[in-house]
């Protein structure tokens, strides 16, 4: 609390912006995908959606599953344009654009976590194997999915995606750029390197089975800041506020958004069901 107290105010409420440009970058990039296979949906709706989407995938134990089915159920579809299996569809294809930019933390991160030679051979031969056979796989991805969705045979797609790969990019060097700002506010100074092993460390412990990954990524985030030799106090005072910021004031801005998405109609109609099913039992 006492390394609370003392952190800049300042700082970190420009990494809470950061978070948010992030969180409308990705956005965008899942809008162009959508608009590649005939959707008009507007920034703004697909905001409602996607930040939605976060907040189930937070407070669920259906995660990512859970989250990107909830973007897909939500983004709105006039007159039923583009089909549901075309909204799946983008849905894949947004996830499979963020892999090039883990890649890119991945070599950045790369000097930092000091790999010996036998494991960095074998990362250096798989990052090269999957750079290699990416091309050969978006091409058959594509193929299947495209029996599914004309659209997804033309064009506008593969530029779409590209554009959604340069976006990925952008929304990772956001991320380091966030965790940067985080420990300035503690007067800590990271490297990018440091900080893109910092973010690897949160996607992996996040693959936890478990709701925001409670626990398993805050343990995770307080012996990485410790192993990048930060006091202990220091150390769980920087993991609190990057969880602050990455799950709590995302899960809230989702909130807000599956809130005007319906949630609250959805909530007073099974508020008004409760009720009616327990006046029978106060009368008797």
């Amino acid at each position: 609390m006492a390394v609370l107290r003392d952190a800049n105010v300042a700082l970190l409420g420009v990494a809470v912006a950061v978070d948010t440009v992030a969180l409308v970058l990705m956005t965008f990039r899942w809008r162009l995908l959508l608009h590649s296979l005939g959707s008009s949906a507007s920034l703004w709706d697909a905001l409602l959606a996607y930040s939605a989407g976060v907040c189930v995938s937070n407070i669920t134990p259906a995660r990512t599953i859970g989250g990107d089915a909830t973007r897909a159920a939500l983004i709105r579809r006039p007159r039923g344009v583009p089909p549901v299996k075309a909204i799946a569809a983008s849905v894949v294809i947004d996830r499979m654009t963020d892999l090039p930019g883990i890649v890119m933390l991945g070599l950045l991160a790369a000097p930092t976590m000091k790999p010996t030679w036998p494991r960095w051979t074998i990362l250096s031969v798989c990052t090269l194997v999957l750079a290699a056979a990416a091309p050969f796989l978006y091409r058959r991805l594509r193929k299947r999915i495209s029996q599914w969705h004309p659209a997804l045979s033309g064009h506008a797609i593969g530029a779409s995606v590209v554009a959604a790969v340069g976006c990925s990019f952008v929304i990772w060097s956001l991320d380091i750029v966030r965790l940067l700002l985080v420990g300035r506010a503690f007067g800590v100074t990271f490297h990018p390197g440091q900080a893109a092993a910092m973010s690897l460390l949160r996607l992996g412990s996040g693959l936890a089975p478990v709701p925001a990954g409670i626990g398993v990524v805050d343990g995770a985030l307080v012996g990485g800041f410790i192993w990048l030799g930060l006091p202990a106090s220091t150390a769980a005072a920087l993991a609190i506020v990057e969880r602050a910021i990455v799950s709590g004031w995302a899960t809230a801005l989702g909130a807000v958004a599956l809130t005007l998405r319906g949630g609250s109609a959805a909530l007073r109609k099974a508020w008004s069901r409760g009720a009616s099913e327990a006046r029978p039992d106060q009368e008797s």
